[in-house]
């Protein structure tokens, strides 16, 4: 009897989808840990061999010119203000009147449940549809999305971590293939998808096909010394920036005061130290051949530093063991002046802490390790890809229509909407700006900036100081922004055991740099890193770099 290519779809997708439950249950979810070493880009999960298809076309939305333009490719633009009077661009609801079902994390503290959330409420009548989300702290997140794909149990719309084990398997089990609507010219029919960074796609890209939209982050996401310029300049330091390693010693030295509970680091600078050497952003590529930044001499003279910032006594005696919110706190109330992270940590110590009346936050630049400069990382292009059930009942251009939607970009009344809901209820204005009401504060944050979202735009309402601030520092590092050279490229051994063999790694360095351990305990690390898989790792990954470089 014949078949038409629908069943035969259909029985290929369950096959897929019934390999792809059985090995994310017997990994009980292990498999979706995230990679958490020093500078992981959360990258180089995208594009699997033979990943021909042409991306999306960029195509520019340029009705709202920033106060501060990006100067180069990877920069966010900035904004001293939100646009007074700003208009709809999308006149249409997006919805087709029936329930969508999605699914994510949430970072911040569980909003209100739909019947007692008025922005919820407003947020159905705009797209024209019901909209059930399931909600998970961080946390816990990854484990329930594992449960949930193991039990076929999937929403319409899917938040996946971009670490999650075979991921080319899940999406070729259970999500639509968008390549017919997204690929070169086409996506021009949803402009506000076109206009996300041409960088963020390779993400989305496997196996010749696309599946997913991305939620671009860049440049906000790429991390650094973040400072008390407050506090530096009351001790009489009128640019922290170092020029060299001594610089940098003699800095926190003198911002290290013990007995007034006071240290320079909150966190141990490994990742600093590693650009001020130049080593690789995770792994360098040069003629299709990686290498590892473990593997190379420049890490072995960054572990030499990290063990001096450690002796010297800078850094607080319990950075290896607090909590990343812990740290956070330490710089607002003083007791540490320096921490590493990104531009979107920048704003969060201004919004989580409004009586500190006298923060003023900075960031420095990256010197070379004897002079110079150094080599910044680019932060991660996504924070998540979304896919789409591949059994939806939806027509794949209605969900595409609510992403590109939520990806209305800064300076437009849909992205007004969407990140602080209705005027004179969620928010106040305070001249253009939006002012969150205790209200807005606990019931906007549902989760819709991983369905989608425009790029990442520099801006804190009611501060037009701190983007330009924020331009000034990205403009000094986007030309020597280092990437990983894993992105876009697709590695199954990575996919699987890449947190445990980084772990293991950087377990070893912990070791090393607090003393104790001798640097011999790295390099075995790095062997057995080898061993167990990172070759393995590098071969793949060289594999399809050919297969996309030719």
């Amino acid at each position: 009897m014949s078949r038409s290519w629908k069943s035969f779809e259909t029985d290929r997708r369950t096959v897929l989808r019934g390999g792809v439950a059985a090995a994310v249950a017997a990994l009980g979810g292990s498999a979706l840990a995230s990679c958490s070493s020093p500078g992981s880009s959360g990258g180089g999960s995208g594009g699997g061999a033979g990943a021909t298809v042409d991306l999306p076309t960029f195509q520019q939305y340029d009705g709202v010119p920033p106060d501060f333009p990006a100067a180069a490719e990877g920069m966010n633009e900035g904004f001293r203000a939100y646009p007074a009077n700003p208009g709809r661009v999308i006149e249409e609801a997006p919805g087709d009147g029936e329930v969508i079902t999605f699914m994510t994390n949430i970072p911040g503290a569980i909003p209100p449940t739909r019947d007692a959330n008025s922005f919820w409420q407003a947020l159905e009548e705009r797209i024209g549809s019901p909209l059930e989300i399931s909600m998970s702290s961080n946390d816990e997140y990854k484990s329930k999305f594992a449960t949930r794909i193991a039990g076929g149990d999937i929403p319409d719309i899917l938040n996946i971590p971009k670490d999650v084990a075979q991921l080319p398997d899940l999406l070729e089990a259970t999500c639509l293939d968008l390549t017919e609507y997204l690929a070169g010219d086409a996506v021009l029919d949803y402009p506000f998808l076109a206009n996300l960074p041409e960088q963020s796609w390779p993400d989305t890209r496997f196996n010749g096909k696309i599946f997913a939209v991305p939620v671009p982050r860049g440049m906000s996401r790429t991390s650094a010394p973040i400072y008390r310029q407050d506090l530096t300049e009351a001790a009489g330091i009128a640019d922290a920036d170092p020029g060299s390693f001594d610089d940098f010693i003699a800095l926190c030295t003198e911002m290290t005061a013990p007995g007034a509970n006071r240290w320079a680091w909150a966190s141990m600078p490994s990742q600093y130290i590693q650009q001020m050497w130049g080593t690789p952003y995770l792994w360098g590529e040069e003629g299709g051949a990686f290498t590892h930044m473990y593997e190379t001499e420049e890490m072995l003279g960054a572990i030499e530093d990290m063990i001096a910032v450690w002796a010297a006594g800078v850094v607080n005696p319990d950075a290896y063991t607090a909590s990343g919110g812990a740290k956070k706190q330490w710089i607002a109330a003083g007791t540490a002046v320096f921490v590493h992270d990104s531009f979107v940590a920048w704003n969060q110590f201004y919004t989580d802490n409004p009586t500190v009346t006298e923060l003023r936050i900075n960031m420095l630049d990256v010197p070379g390790r004897d002079g110079g400069q150094g080599s910044p990382w680019m932060g991660a292009a996504n924070n998540n890809i979304t896919a789409f059930n591949a059994e939806t009942t939806h027509d794949p251009e209605v969900l595409l229509a609510i992403a590109n939607w939520m990806a209305a970009p800064f300076g437009t009344e849909e992205y007004l909407f969407r990140k602080f809901g209705v005027a004179g209820e969620h928010y106040e204005l305070a001249g253009s700006d939006p002012v969150p009401t205790a209200l807005g504060t606990s019931e906007v944050g549902i989760g819709l900036q991983y369905i989608s979202d425009a790029a990442m735009a520099l801006y804190l309402p009611g501060r037009p100081d701190i983007p330009e601030t924020q331009h000034a520092v990205q403009a000094k590092m986007v030309d020597r922004l280092v990437t990983d050279a894993s992105y876009g490229l697709y590695s199954e051994t990575k996919s699987r055991m890449n947190a445990q063999l980084e772990g293991a790694v950087n377990d070893a360095l912990n070791q090393v740099v607090q003393g104790n351990a001798g640097i011999e305990t790295f390099t075995a690390a790095v062997d057995t890193w080898r061993t167990s898989g990172g070759d393995a790792i590098r071969s793949e990954l060289e594999e399809a770099y050919a297969a996309e470089h030719g």
